[in-house]
């Protein structure tokens, strides 16, 4: 990723009695954060240890504590997770998930709120929202593995739910790259209804970045400056709550289509996401959840593909980029009965509508005709110039789930989940969970599911336009994966050990020739790795974190003839991050966090890798704080791997992005 951003922010709000005792780290034993309740793993709530998945646990102290403010961030805190993030997040950046790189991690599920992030057209979270702000994380639950049995398409290697919270605050950052933020919240809580905002606002000029690939020999240096605004709203009445969320992006020069063209450059995204959703309980004996969802997404973009001076170019540089809209609508309804106290059944259904994006081309040329000069920047709308084919997805899904408590050692979940789609072919997805208690300490899991990735619509849809080409004969991606999980709790140490084989089928990928990218059911992997996740209390003053994640083997098949960079080329074997909290006193806290990976072959300049990031927080008074943090501490010079090579430099191929040198922010809080 581009930088690691691992601050201690002590700017948190005073806890309700409540939210303390989910969320304290300093107040929590190590066998009381075991039994938290999640919901992420079962849509029931179930405490931490007994999941019949692999999860991770980020409470709103914790967030804070560590200084995570993005997504991006949280990432490198996740067992088996590892950001190749950059600038370009939404082109060439990846996610790998226990040794799997996808473009626009399109292999993990993200929920805020519980509502689906993901847009349909690539399937993934980066090519529309760009830098998720965790500002006003209440909690962020984390499957690691197969999630498809409740979530369906995507659920594949992961799931992560952030759940936000409103507060009255108002908080004001400044920092290095001319770093400007912003975020404020309010909040009303009547006898029947309540309701809040909060706002985001950040924008920084970037950092001057020199380990660069410019195909047109123009510049050897770029920059990574870009804003982001993100809003946020709810009323609750009665048992039923509107939620609605803004997220916008945008930044000049950097990459775009592997081109770096610094002044023309631009791309914006927008996304908004609106649930109407109630709640019915009767008696503790059955639950209701319904929802109804709305999510709209645009995104606009342009560099230049040719420079000016080679026919038909003459008049001007050939400028190029993509104008597209996007609209799905999904309709939820999850149940709950208890049949005894040892006993619950889940189920539920989803019928989902997504639009095939009303996809643009943008050009000061005609693309239509000769390519003639236009002198403007036009938008291509016309019947007949749609680079993305219209079509209509609709899905129909029904899950069913038991969770048995059959002794005081033993408890099984077993689920089924069942997706029809009108253009692709369905898949019904099994898992199965058994988990033996020992006694309070010792615990140990055994874990099978089935997951799955459905063709996007981009990959089915998209017609030939210089970016990607579609194909309507792919198959759903499959995995299958077994774990084996150890945990152990004790009074000032607790440790949790997963050993998990994923045997993945028909990866989707794309295959370059030239400009263009074609889609096709290209490759299998095998990988079969572990992840550790390790928490020790030292004192009442001290605590030290940290994950180390590990591939064993890492083996991908690929068909003759394709170009396809193998996953084990792409990724680390092994990743590990350790952080050290400490609290001497009420008004001050502090954090080091150390991250280390080993090296990446699409990088061999580059070896092993070690960030560290520190900072240090103060408790002004009951309502104001301050905090100083510092990002990649060391001014290390390292960079991320591209999933696709930019081109080719002093006769090899270039794939890497330069991250962000130390980085600096002073935050001022105040709580009202």
């Amino acid at each position: 990723m581009a930088h690691f951003r691992i601050p201690l922010i002590v700017c948190c709000p005073f806890f309700s009695a409540a939210s303390l005792a989910q969320g304290d780290l300093f107040n929590l034993s190590l066998e009381e954060l075991q039994d938290v309740k999640v919901t992420i793993a079962t849509k029931t709530d179930t405490q931490l240890k007994y999941t019949p998945s692999s999860v991770s646990y980020f409470s709103q102290q914790h967030i804070r504590e560590l200084g995570i403010s993005n997504l991006t961030e949280l990432f490198a805190h996740i067992p088996g997770f590892y950001p190749m993030y950059n600038p370009v997040e939404g082109n060439e950046s990846y996610l790998i998930a226990r040794g799997h790189p996808q473009k626009y991690a399109n292999t993990l599920l993200l929920l805020i709120n519980g509502q689906r992030i993901n847009e349909d057209y690539t399937g993934g979270i980066n090519y529309i929202d760009r830098f998720i702000s965790l500002h006003n994380v209440e909690r962020v639950e984390v499957v690691r593995g197969p999630g498809s049995t409740l979530y369906g398409s995507n659920a594949f290697n992961g799931v992560v739910n952030i759940i936000t919270k409103t507060e009255n605050y108002i908080a004001l950052g400044v920092g290095s790259f001319s770093q400007r933020t912003l975020n404020l919240g309010a909040t009303y809580q009547g006898e029947t209804i309540s309701a809040g905002f909060d706002g985001h606002f950040y924008q920084d000029d970037g950092d001057t970045l020199g380990n660069v690939f410019d195909r047109f020999l123009l510049q050897d240096t770029t920059n990574d400056a870009h804003e982001a605004q993100q809003l946020e709203a709810f009323v609750s009445a009665y048992g039923v709550t509107f939620n609605t969320r803004y997220h916008r992006s945008s930044r000049d020069s950097y990459y775009l289509f592997r081109r770096l063209r610094d002044g023309t450059t631009k791309q914006e995204n927008q996304h908004w996401l609106s649930r109407l959703g109630y709640q019915y309980h009767s008696d503790n004996s059955w639950a209701v959840k319904t929802a109804l969802e709305y999510s709209k997404a645009t995104r606009k973009s342009l560099t230049a593909l040719e420079l000016q001076g080679d026919a038909p170019f003459n008049a001007a540089d050939f400028l190029f980029g993509e104008d597209f809209t996007y609209d799905s609508y999904r309709a939820i309804v999850d149940s709950q009965y208890f049949y005894s106290d040892s006993q619950t059944w889940s189920a539920g259904i989803e019928l989902v509508e997504s639009q095939v994006p009303e996809g643009y081309l943008r050009s000061n040329y005609d693309l239509y005709s000769e390519l003639e000069y236009l002198n403007q920047v036009v938008t291509f709308t016309q019947p007949g110039q749609r680079v993305v084919l219209p079509n209509t997805r609709r899905i129909k899904m029904a899950y069913l789930q038991l969770e048995s408590v059959w002794s005081e050692h033993w408890r099984t979940t077993f689920g089924l989940r069942r997706d029809s789609y009108n253009d692709v072919a369905g898949r019904t997805n099994p898992r199965g969970a058994v988990i033996y208690t020992l006694n309070d300490d010792h615990l140990f899991k055994l874990l099978y599911g089935e997951a799955y990735r459905v063709p996007s619509l981009g990959d089915l849809y998209d017609e030939e336009s210089g970016l990607t080409v579609g194909n309507r004969t792919l198959r759903p991606t499959t995995l299958k994966a077994t774990e084996l999980v150890y945990q152990y709790t004790g009074s000032s140490l607790s440790f949790s050990f997963s050993l998990f084989h994923n045997h993945i089928d028909d990866l989707i990928d794309f295959s370059s020739s030239g400009d263009a990218v074609f889609l096709g059911n290209i490759a299998n992997n095998k990988a079969t790795g572990i992840e550790i996740e390790w928490h020790a209390d030292l004192s009442q003053y001290v605590d030290l974190k940290g994950t180390f994640s590990h591939l064993f083997s890492n083996d991908t098949e690929i068909q003759p003839g394709q170009s396809k960079i193998p996953s084990e080329d792409l990724v680390p074997r092994t990743h590990a991050m350790t952080s050290i909290l400490v609290k001497p006193s009420d008004r001050w806290q502090g954090s080091l966090s150390i991250h280390n990976r080993s090296g990446v072959k699409v990088l061999p300049q580059f070896d092993d890798n070690w960030t560290v990031a520190a900072a240090i927080n103060y408790q002004y008074s009951e309502n104001a704080s301050f905090s100083l943090d510092v990002n990649n501490l060391l001014d290390s010079n390292y960079n991320t791997a591209a999933i696709i090579p930019l081109g080719i430099k002093e006769n090899r191929q270039f794939s890497s992005f330069q991250a962000r040198g130390r980085e600096i922010k002073l935050s001022y809080r105040y709580q009202f």
